[in-house]
């Protein structure tokens, strides 16, 4: 079987996979620091880059003659860019803050502390918390991306880190004081 016909049989796990999005983002990464401006895989001409489509940040991935795929990096709970993006085993991408609050956890206390029973709020499978990834390429692309909005983001999820951490350790006082 060749590479396209393999390609086409297994798009749908392929194309949908979380580790596709990071080995992109690698890449991307890479290329900026190395400036590779084109590359061939196997004789096999791509490009992949990420752009801005109405207002929402996109990843593109062009294997010609293969697949056109495109992966919006808008979170589907704050409905903004993905923050520390992790994704759920499900595939599901969600900035880190959106995932915890979904999963009932703290921010610092992280997405595999979430019950097993937790669902992902956009195909509600249960039990997609405990094997969840932190997908550091892709953070780090869209940090040098967008550099501005990030540290916007970065301040506010300090803040909210703070607030739960500070809240969390207070009633854990009153717990084990008595009050």
């Amino acid at each position: 079987m060749n590479f396209k016909s393999k390609l086409q049989a297994e798009h749908l796990e392929i194309s949908q996979s979380p580790w596709l999005i990071e080995l992109v983002a690698f890449y991307l990464n890479f290329s900026e620091s190395n400036h590779i401006l084109d590359y061939k895989l196997h004789d096999i001409p791509f490009s992949c880059d990420l752009t801005v489509a109405d207002s929402e940040p996109v990843l593109r991935l062009v294997l010609p003659g293969y697949a056109n795929l495109e992966y919006n990096l808008t979170c589907p709970i704050c409905l903004n860019t993905v923050f520390h993006p992790y994704a759920l085993s499900c595939g599901h991408i969600f900035c880190k803050s959106c995932a915890c609050s979904a999963g009932s956890v703290l921010i610092f206390q992280g997405l595999k502390s979430a019950s097993s029973k937790m669902k992902c709020p956009v195909c509600r499978e249960d039990g997609v918390y405990g094997n969840a990834v932190s997908m550091s390429e892709l953070n780090l692309l869209l940090k040098r991306r967008f550099k501005e909005q990030w540290k916007e983001r970065l301040v506010e999820e300090h803040g909210e880190v703070t607030k739960q951490t500070k809240e969390y350790w207070e009633l854990q006082t009153r717990y084990f004081s008595g009050i």
